[in-house]
């Protein structure tokens, strides 16, 4: 006989059949009933076989689920990079990268990794150049990557060993120069991965084992059970790509993955692709690791001002960037379609927004809207766009946590007279679109229960803006809640097995110390996670 779980305490369900239970029992890693009196369970309290959990009255919610991050990426940050995110200027960046090589005792040669710097907190507001990370070190290889991951800076002699001068790359767009045309250490978008990282040494798969293993037992002790990982850039080289991969499906045959893992396979083109495919098909897709979604990323982010507009940034000529030409974007959107993995795309701007759009439309139309495309972030929209994807059956996948960041910096560059409909969330369920929520992390911290702040008030934790950033498009908590839940699991088509507290579901589930439905919204990330059960 198969070990029972029967749990007690206040239970947030998220089925709008039956919203709150009492308890809920557990067998084999499925929840078997909900609300059930003991007696009619069929054990006692003093069957061996069964183990009674009084929660003591704590509040239980379905497992959170973060939809779009970058666990690689952030593991590797935490392990083996500099932290640029407090840094308050240029030179504060060079005084930290100095002190991690001094304290590290770093020796040449070596790669230094800086990560998260936002030249939006530096007074003069200038992106980080050559110059800069040469005052790091002239024998590392510098390398920062900024807080959107669109832009990165770099040394001399990263360039050189790149390849990167006055004479090549000229007709490259994401290649920064000077106006006499020396580069000028500022790397955008796929160059990041193409030109620069490629160089760098790889990883072992053991060493990515380790470091994903770690990650996701940080991850689940704050109350996530299932992730959404875009992971295939954060390393250039195909051999790292191929190794995270061995690394997931080892994991999952050892039963080390502590909760559900759904990759998102990032290509920048058709070839990368269909190179990518002879690994996938020789590793098996279950509930603990999953592979069929592919992602394109179709323009860059509003701090680099990359992002694909239709109209020019406030004070500027440029317009960001679209990565991919419609030819291009129309074969990938085909192959996904044809293959029968779920296409996400990457889309800031209107402009890759109306891209995507009219790209994906058609195939909606020929192969249903069951296939559950989805547009990641959708921040600078405008109400026809979203109308153009609620009729399409196109999802979105949004970000709370970045509008207290990101409130200022959309004043800054966006003309706020044109017709947006900006990080529109109440927009979007008011048209019937299905939204997931998530950290983007490293770009933001993977925290549900800041991110549900964020989406109920539209501030940051200072209150900032007063009454909330465009107020008007705020969640309730409720709302706020299935973001994290039952809306993600939706978008993976597991929304019969994952999301709810009910019968025949995962027990994933988490158990906090406050009720996010009823405390006041700006307490609501200040509850705490007493625990979490992935297949409890």
């Amino acid at each position: 006989m198969n070990r029972t779980f029967y749990y007690n305490g206040t239970m947030i369900t998220m089925d709008s059949d039956h919203p709150m239970a009492a308890n809920f029992l557990v067998e084999d890693g499925v929840i078997q009933a909900v609300d059930v009196d003991e007696e009619d369970i069929g054990f006692t309290r003093q069957d061996e076989m069964t183990e009674w959990v009084d929660l003591q009255g704590r509040v239980v919610t379905p497992g959170f689920h973060d939809s779009h991050m970058h666990l690689v990426e952030y593991g590797y940050n935490q392990r083996y990079c500099v932290d640029l995110s407090e840094a308050v200027s240029a030179e504060d960046v060079v005084r930290r990268m100095r002190a991690f090589i001094a304290e590290q005792q770093i020796p040449a040669g070596s790669w230094i990794i800086g990560s998260r710097w936002n030249q939006e907190h530096f007074p003069d507001k200038r992106l980080l150049s050559r110059e800069d990370l040469d005052r790091v070190s002239d024998c590392h290889y510098v390398f920062a990557k900024r807080v959107c991951i669109h832009i990165a800076a770099v040394n001399s002699k990263v360039l050189e060993l790149a390849g990167i001068d006055h004479n090549t790359y000229l007709d490259n767009q994401n290649i920064g120069r000077y106006p006499d045309g020396m580069p000028d250490g500022r790397i955008y978008e796929d160059a990041i991965a193409d030109m620069v990282l490629v160089h760098k040494p790889a990883l072992s798969v053991k060493e990515i084992e380790q470091m994903i293993e770690e990650t996701l037992r940080e991850i689940k002790a704050r109350g996530f059970t299932a992730v959404q990982c875009d992971d295939m850039k954060a390393f250039s080289d195909f051999t790292s790509k191929e190794r995270i991969l061995r690394a997931y499906d080892n994991l999952r045959k050892q039963q080390r993955l502590p909760v559900r893992v759904f990759a998102q396979i990032q290509v920048s083109s058709l070839e990368e692709f269909r190179q990518l495919q002879k690994i996938l098909v020789e590793i098996a897709d279950d509930q603990w690791f999953s592979w069929k979604r592919l992602k394109l990323i179709l323009d860059g982010s509003l701090g680099a001002e990359t992002a694909a507009l239709t109209v020019p940034y406030r004070n500027r000529r440029q317009r960001g960037l679209l990565n991919f030409s419609d030819a291009e974007l129309e074969l990938l959107v085909r192959e996904s379609y044809e293959s029968g993995m779920q296409l996400l795309c990457h889309c800031i701007g209107d402009r890759a927004m109306e891209q995507a759009i009219r790209v994906i439309t058609p195939f909606q139309n020929k192969y249903g809207t069951d296939c559950r495309p989805r547009l990641v972030h959708c921040q600078i929209a405008t109400e026809p766009l979203l109308d153009r994807m609620a009729q399409a059956g196109i999802l979105a996948d949004i970000q709370p946590a970045f509008v207290p960041t990101d409130y200022a910096v959309a004043e800054q560059k966006l003309d706020l007279r044109q017709a947006y409909a900006l990080y529109a969330w109440r927009t979007m369920l008011e048209k019937g679109m299905m939204i997931s929520g998530s950290s983007d992390c490293p770009v933001e911290r993977c925290d549900a229960l800041y991110g549900m702040q964020a989406a109920v008030t539209r501030m940051d934790l200072q209150g900032r803006p007063t009454g909330g950033f465009l107020p008007e498009e705020r969640l309730s908590p409720y709302e706020a809640l299935a973001l994290y839940t039952k809306a993600p699991a939706y978008t993976v088509k597991m929304e019969g097995q994952m999301g709810r507290i009910a019968p025949g579901y995962f027990g994933d589930f988490t158990v906090l110390d406050g009720n996010p439905l009823l405390v006041p919204p700006q307490q609501i990330h200040s509850i705490s996670i007493v625990e979490t059960h992935c297949g409890a």
